[in-house]
């Protein structure tokens, strides 16, 4: 059965999709404009959610690197201050070898226990380094010096506590070294303030014997846990720069998903253009030869 289609109806029917083809012809050229797919979430419901928990990533992935650059740059500063504080052993190591010379006189001896004993204070002077106007190797206590030029030695109570910082998704890294760690090794060996005393004590006294066979021995001991603490140090800026290549990575996979759902195909989308424009000339074309016919037009 054949239908019959109105003037009317036909008219209707040319301006909806007159209508469709110019709303098409906009959205196309605001993707143009403003490089973007996506723009509303009408625009693609799905894809707007994928997108918005892609930015929460990046947001927390920024958050994260942020802690692992300032991680790096106190772990940095460790450091410089654990290799000073080696520095100053080591001078008392070399010092010490010298004083247990037997062919050196009681002045000698002397000269060499008041710089060992002035020590002490180089000491201090490195356990209370600082970054930022915070102190190093003050536990979770950074604005208290963690040694006391006075004893010298440790600040009481001494703080032991690690300053820990979130450094991934579940990671959380502890990036100090706290100030009894730098003067007390493992084991029996008293702290660099209480050898350095022994030895300049030893000196004094002429005890060549305690100098030789206790004080080098401990000494070679705390070099060697400033040697380990510089280690456990490097090893964790090893680790956050492992993480922050990750990071660097993970950047690049998201941002390229994210590009993939919000960003348009600017060649694709100019050749729609194109496309829809023609269509547009042509509907507007027929429809102009089309509409203007009336029922004048078939009488006579």
């Amino acid at each position: 059965m054949l239908s019959r289609i109105g003037s009317q109806q036909m008219a209707r029917n040319f301006l909806s999709d007159l209508g469709r083809t110019q709303v098409a012809i906009s959205d196309l050229q605001r993707q143009l404009s403003t490089g973007k797919r996506v723009s509303d979430p009408s625009d693609d419901p799905v894809g707007v959610a994928l997108a918005l928990n892609i930015r929460d990533d990046l947001e927390s992935v920024r958050a994260w690197r942020q802690n692992v650059e300032d991680s790096k740059s106190w772990l940095s500063a460790t450091d410089e201050a654990l290799n000073n504080y080696q520095d100053v052993v080591q001078r008392a190591h070399e010092l010490t070898v010298q004083g247990a010379n037997a062919t050196l006189s009681a002045d000698q001896r002397q000269l060499i226990a008041t710089e060992i004993l002035a020590l002490r204070d180089q000491v201090v002077e490195t356990g209370n380094a600082s970054f930022g106007g915070r102190y190093l190797f003050g536990g979770t206590q950074t604005n208290r010096a963690p040694m006391d030029p006075a004893g010298p030695g440790l600040t009481a109570p001494v703080n032991t506590n690690s300053l820990n910082r979130e450094v991934g998704q579940g990671q959380v890294m502890s990036v100090n070294i706290t100030a009894d760690r730098v003067v007390d090794p493992p084991g029996a060996v008293p702290d660099i303030f209480q050898t350095l005393t022994d030895i300049g004590t030893s000196l004094q006294a002429g005890d060549i014997q305690t100098v030789s066979a206790v004080g080098i021995s401990r000494l070679d001991a705390h070099i060697s846990n400033a040697n380990s603490l510089r280690g456990e140090v490097g090893t964790k800026i090893n680790r956050l720069d492992l993480t922050s290549s990750r990071f660097d990575i993970d950047d690049i996979a998201r941002q390229t998903q994210l590009s993939s759902i919000e960003d348009a195909d600017i060649a694709k989308t100019v050749m729609d253009l194109q496309m829809r424009q023609s269509v547009l000339q042509g509907s507007l074309a027929v429809g102009a030869r089309v509409m203007q016919r009336s029922l004048v037009d078939f009488i006579g």
